[in-house]
């Protein structure tokens, strides 16, 4: 599969979860905190636009960087892109199981996307 093709289908997944975070922001919140009413609905909310923002503006910059040149250049930024996945994926699917605080979890995982930072500026 072609560098271009990748960048592509990644950056339409991302849209993709751009999107419907930004339209279903509150079956997400109540689906994530099953608990919670109220103000904390509306924050949750929120909490779901500005991420969707954020997915977003991955998306587009994942689309752009189809034209970069140099296949160092992008087994670096795609390895990035699945990393980032990777931790968004697990802390849902934790989330989801454990249904309680991820505080140790969230501090594994910047750890180990520190690791791999390092590891990639090393190479």
């Amino acid at each position: 599969m072609s560098p271009k093709l990748t960048f592509t289908i990644c950056s339409a997944v991302s849209f993709l979860f751009s999107i419907s975070f930004y339209v279903f922001a509150e079956f997400f919140t109540k689906i994530t905190f099953p608990q919670a009413e109220g103000y904390a609905i509306e924050l949750g909310n929120a909490m779901r636009y500005v991420l969707a923002a954020s997915i977003f503006l991955a998306s587009s910059m994942l689309f752009h960087l189809r034209n970069l040149t140099g296949e160092s250049n992008q087994k670096s930024v795609l390895f990035g892109t699945s990393l980032g996945f990777a931790v968004v994926c697990i802390t849902l699917l934790t989330y989801i199981q454990l249904g309680q605080s991820m505080q140790y979890l969230q501090l594994l995982q910047q750890g180990f996307c520190r690791f791999f930072v390092s590891f990639l500026k090393a190479n």
